[in-house]
């Protein structure tokens, strides 16, 4: 088994070997292109030019055929061994790339490259030493690059080389020192079109030397920095014999130095040239004569005077006569090298002899542009009539954009980033035409709504990196955009914004790209339903924890009607996984493929992922929206049944308490008693209409006539003025009783109705009982089952039936008066006038007795007249003779005062029956035997002199 695993596992290594192996001899790597193969070795650490012709490089797919290949990259290998004709196959070779390697051509003649017939472009930078020989054979050869020294030597061989027009020197891309450049250097090259010597450290050009490239069409001197303003006229001279089209001599002076000024002299050989792209960057010019724009060619069209220190001169005003002029770059000026640059230069540049005038603004243009603000003219700059494209970002440019015009109807684009105009008020003229404006990192905090109102066409807009939140957020109505019809792209990032009106866009409906990102947005309801042609919406790096409603239904339009593919970015926000917000997310998810990076997003409580915390959410926010509505109804419900059924349950004692209250707030008082009672009338009688024949003839001979009751009669004794309903109430309370002939018309009466429920309510809240109320009940209710309304009445007791016979009157009558007679209250109400007689003659506490305490005696004895032996003889002896504390009794027979009413001194301490007290405890028995008296006595003595109060 072990043998078997050990044979498996080498067969495994041999496999891994042989793949190792064709990875190998594929390294390079191949292309096809529409004229041939394009071979790409580059990077593969090979010592040797691999053999395509014999097939016997690792490197090389035995499978592809030499005569094939028109491209092959060598470069950026080890290469420092050249194989005997490793070229003589490759005759269709187009392309050779050979740089940063380290082969010494200086040992090999023309014939290391004569098989290569049909060579275009060869690259030979950062190798050694170059023999021009090698060059000889390479007839088709057009564009050569190559590194350069002051041993050079452009011999006799490049003068066969009809075809080279593009030589490239550049100290840039590879290796190059010619410090100095004689009028013979390319006395071989005459046929180049494009020559490339930047940042060759050449600090001297002999007079003339370009002027034998008739074709010369580009010629690029950059960074040479020993140069100097001093070689200008010996580079330019007669350069009108040639096609010169481009000339840069950005960097020809030092970083370091006092500003340059440029003298007409300096360029006065460019007027009558074709030129048309001239760049004189980074040469700390500082001021130029007056005539040298006006000198250049009228045939510029671009113009780069860019990291200088240009100051305002009356020479500004000649880059209007630049007719061709598309382009000038203004930027970057004022800005000095950095710190390390200036310590580390050595540059010695050449010292220029020219001097030329240095007259600055004079005083009557100054007077002249102040009185032109006083006097409310429009200031108005004229650009060069064709000028398309301005650069003047980054020149620390500082003040307030008032209002203020130029003439550039070619004018295009405007790039005046990173500057400090921190101010604009406007309105800008002239700016119709303008497509692409750049005002970023402008540090503005202000922005007025006519400021862009003549940037009517403009397509590209870049606000960003500013403090505009505060004024875009007052912008209600969309009036800083008003005229923007064609904006296509919009950046506002970076600008403090917290709050953006719902029509700051109303008018930009052609939007492709908005930018909003970077912000304090904390919502986002702005109206862009109208945007058809939207394609991303960045609204990332903001404080937007959901959207509104608005926001989600014109987003929904957008993507269902309008450009399909839109793209939202919503990264970096604090998006709030709530149930809350559980909506807003999953509609998010739903649109899943609109959102940029959304996998990306994470939730502002923990940063968990989005989509992790969703499924979450989904779970544990489960929608009890239905159940809380069901139970808010049901207890809704609850509430009015239960308090309707209150309501209706207690409506009579409502409509009493509401009657007493109207009384009280009238000055309600009882009115004085005219009879010997404490009511106006002894019962008053509540009937139906149909039933006043038995009031009349029944009731009113046989209670009043026959005795002295009096009774209250509605259609005889009411009052014929007030309600009717208070006039009830008044005579039931006026009366000491209340009687109800309830016969069937009774019950179905509602006035009736109301006389039975009001007396029943004044007889359970002021008279404490039912009986108050007494029902007759007439032969026609007796026949049938006791009415409803009436069953608590009839269950005490307080009814009587009105006989069917004749016989039973006299009895019937005779009861009812007695029933009316009868004191349904007689000791509370005999126990109440008591107590307001007290108060009514001054009533106090009588004053303490000796004996401590709070009454004058111990207990007052109530007996009846036969037990009277019994209390002089058995109780005053053992209670008042043998306690120890002396009790006094208040004995009726002897301590009673020889005047007053007699009720009024037997009022006792506790005057209720003695079945009250006998349920309570409060009693003791007498023993008929002898033996258990002294125990009595002593209990009843220590009982009468117990704080009553304490025991309470």
């Amino acid at each position: 088994m072990e043998t078997l695993t050990g044979i498996i596992f080498m067969l495994c290594l041999n496999a891994i070997d042989k793949v190792v192996a064709i990875h190998k001899q594929t390294k390079c790597r191949y292309t096809v292109e529409t004229d041939g193969l394009s071979v790409n070795c580059s990077g593969l650490q090979m010592h040797s030019i691999p053999d395509f012709c014999n097939n016997n490089t690792p490197e090389v797919d035995l499978t592809i055929p030499p005569s094939e290949i028109v491209n092959l990259d060598l470069s950026n290998n080890v290469i420092n061994r050249i194989v005997q004709d490793p070229f003589h196959c490759l005759f269709n070779l187009q392309v050779l790339n050979l740089k940063n390697n380290k082969i010494n051509f200086s040992s090999f003649n023309e014939s290391l490259f004569s098989p290569l017939v049909s060579l275009r472009q060869l690259n030979l930078k950062y190798n050694g030493f170059v023999n021009s020989m090698v060059f000889a054979e390479l007839l088709s050869l057009e564009v050569l690059r190559m590194d350069a020294s002051s041993e050079n030597e452009f011999g006799d061989s490049f003068a066969f080389l009809k075809s080279l027009h593009t030589l490239d020197l550049s100290g840039r891309t590879g290796k190059c020192d010619l410090r100095h450049i004689k009028n013979t250097t390319f006395e071989n090259l005459l046929y180049l079109k494009v020559l490339d010597l930047s940042s060759c450290m050449i600090k001297y050009i002999d007079k003339g030397t370009f002027s034998l490239f008739q074709n010369l069409t580009e010629l690029y001197l950059s960074y040479n920095q020993e140069l100097g303003f001093q070689v200008l006229q010996n580079i330019t001279f007669n350069l009108k014999y040639t096609k010169i089209e481009r000339l840069h001599l950005d960097n020809i002076r030092c970083f370091m130095g006092p500003g340059t000024t440029l003298c007409r002299e300096h360029l006065s050989e460019l007027t009558q040239t074709s030129l048309e792209d001239l760049n004189l960057a980074g040469n700390r010019l500082e001021w130029m004569e007056m005539g040298v724009l006006k000198g250049l060619p009228k045939t510029l069209e671009k113009l780069s005077l860019a990291y200088n220190r240009l100051s305002t001169g009356m020479y500004s005003f000649e880059y209007s006569l630049l007719t061709s002029l598309k382009e000038i770059d203004l930027s970057h000026q004022l800005n000095p090298p950095s710190i390390i640059s200036k310590i580390f230069q050595s540059c010695n540049e050449n010292q220029d002899k020219l001097i030329c005038s240095t007259e600055y603004v004079s005083n009557s243009f100054l007077k002249s542009e102040r009185f032109e603000k006083n006097s409310g003219l429009i200031i108005s700059f004229i650009f060069p009539p064709k000028l398309e494209v301005l650069h003047w970002e980054s020149s620390r440019l500082y003040g307030s954009l008032l209002r203020f015009g130029i003439k550039a109807k070619s004018l295009r684009s405007i790039y005046m980033q990173n500057n400090i105009w921190y101010k604009w008020i406007g309105p800008l003229y002239g700016f119709e035409n303008v497509t692409t404006v750049d005002f970023s990192m402008n540090f503005c905090n202000n922005i007025s709504t006519e400021f862009l109102t003549y940037f009517s066409n403009i397509r590209i807009l870049n606000m960003s990196g500013n403090y505009l939140g505060k004024s875009l957020s007052l912008d209600y109505s969309g009036q800083t955009f008003k005229n923007q019809l064609y904006l296509e792209v919009l950046d506002l990032s970076i600008n403090s914004i917290d709050n953006l009106h719902s029509d700051i866009f109303a008018n930009a409906s052609n939007i492709n790209i908005l930018i909003i990102s970077g912000n304090r947005l904390y919502k986002w309801d702005v109206k862009i339903d109208h945007m058809w042609n939207l394609t991303f919406l960045d609204l990332s790096d903001n404080r937007l924890t959901s959207f509104e409603s608005t926001a989600i239904q014109h987003l929904e339009y957008l993507f269902n009607k309008g450009n399909q593919n839109i793209t939202v970015d919503l990264a970096n926000n604090r998006l709030s996984c709530t149930c809350k917000n559980i909506n807003f997310l999953l509609w998010l998810t739903s649109y899943k493929s609109h959102f940029k990076d959304i996998d990306n997003y994470t939730c502002l409580e923990d940063s968990s992922p989005l989509q992790q915390s969703l499924d979450m959410l989904i779970k544990n926010c489960k929608s009890y929206l239905i159940w809380y509505i069901v139970g808010s109804i049901s207890c809704t419900l609850l509430i009015s049944l239960t308090t309707s059924y209150l309501i209706y349950s207690n409506r009579w004692k409502i409509r009493y308490l509401k009657y007493i209250a109207n009384k009280k707030l009238r000055g309600y008082h009882r009115l004085q008693s005219c009879c010997s009672g404490d009511f106006e009338f002894d019962a008053y009688v509540s009937y139906a209409i149909k039933d006043l024949s038995f009031v009349k003839n029944e009731m009113i001979p046989n209670i009043e006539e026959q005795s002295d009751i009096r009774l209250a009669i509605m259609q005889r004794d009411m009052e014929p003025c007030g309600d009717h309903a208070t006039n009830i109430m008044d005579y039931i309370s006026r009366s000491k009783r209340t009687l109800c002939v309830v016969s069937k018309d009774y019950l179905v009466s509602d006035w009736q109705d109301y006389e039975l429920n009001m007396a029943r309510m004044e007889g359970i809240s002021s008279r404490k009982t039912l009986k108050f109320v007494y029902l007759i009940l007439m032969p026609d209710v007796c026949q049938s089952k006791y009415p409803r309304k009436a069953r608590d009445f009839i269950k005490k007791g307080c009814f009587i039936e009105y006989p069917d016979d004749p016989l039973g009157n006299r009895v019937f009558w005779e009861s009812l008066r007695k029933e009316i007679q009868k004191d349904i209250n007689r000791w509370r109400i005999r126990y109440i006038r008591y107590m307001a007689s007290k108060k009514l003659r001054g009533y106090r506490p009588l004053r303490s007795s000796s004996s401590g305490g709070d009454f004058e005696y111990d207990a007052y004895i109530s007996y009846s007249v036969k037990d009277l032996a019994f209390v002089k003889n058995e109780l005053i002896p053992n209670l008042e003779g043998k306690c120890e504390n002396s009790i006094r009794l208040a004995i009726l027979h002897r301590d009673m005062v020889p005047c007053g009413d007699h009720a009024n001194v037997c009022k006792s301490k506790y005057p209720q029956k003695a079945r009250d007290f006998i349920k309570k405890g409060y009693y003791i028995e007498y023993p008929e035997g002898t033996p258990g008296q002294s125990v009595f006595w002593e209990r009843l003595g220590k009982v009468i002199k117990k704080d009553l109060q304490s025991t309470i």
